[in-house]
C-alpha cells in the first residue's frame, strides 16, 4: 500500500486496502442447550418470563456476552436477549420468600423460574437434571 505526499490512501495499487473503521465479522451462534443454560445461569432485576424461545439471532449476542471483556458489557447483551423472550407478570405477593412463576423444560432440564426478591431466577443455579420418570414427561406435556 502506498500513500501519497497529501495522506490519502493510493487506490491504484493492486493490494488488497482495508480502511479503519467498523467490521462486522459474522459470529457463530451457540447451540441451544448451551445457550439456555448461560443466559439462565444469571439473576435479571424484574419481575419476569419467558414467553418465546431463543432465536438465532439471540443465540448470537449471547456468543458476544460469553466473550464479553466487561461485566457491563455481558449484563447489556443477555439484557437484551432477556427482554425480547420475557414479559412482566406481577410482583409476588410476599417478597421474602420467593415465587415460582413457571418451569422451563429444555431437553433432560428442567429450569424452575422464581421471582426472588427484586429479581427474576433459576433455583437451584443451573437448573435439575430431569429423572426419565413417567411423571416427568406427564410436566411435559402440562
Amino acid at each position: 500500500m502506498r500513500l501519497s505526499t497529501d495522506g490519502f490512501i493510493d487506490l491504484r495499487d493492486p493490494r488488497r486496502v482495508r480502511t479503519p473503521g467498523e467490521v462486522a465479522e459474522e459470529v457463530s451462534p451457540v447451540p441451544e442447550s448451551e445457550a439456555v443454560a448461560f443466559l439462565l445461569g444469571h439473576a435479571f432485576p424484574g419481575h419476569r418470563r419467558v414467553v418465546r424461545p431463543l432465536s438465532e439471532s439471540h443465540r448470537r449476542r449471547i456468543r458476544l456476552a460469553m466473550w464479553a471483556n466487561s461485566v457491563a458489557e455481558r449484563t447489556h447483551l443477555l439484557d437484551r436477549v432477556w427482554r425480547h423472550i420475557t414479559v412482566e407478570v406481577m410482583p409476588p405477593s410476599d417478597p421474602e420468600t420467593p415465587e415460582l412463576v413457571q418451569v422451563l423444560h429444555y431437553g433432560d432440564r428442567e429450569y424452575p423460574l422464581f421471582l426472588d426478591g427484586g429479581v427474576t431466577r433459576v433455583i437451584p443455579e443451573g437448573g435439575v437434571k430431569v429423572a426419565h420418570s413417567h411423571h416427568a414427561l406427564d410436566l411435559k406435556t402440562a
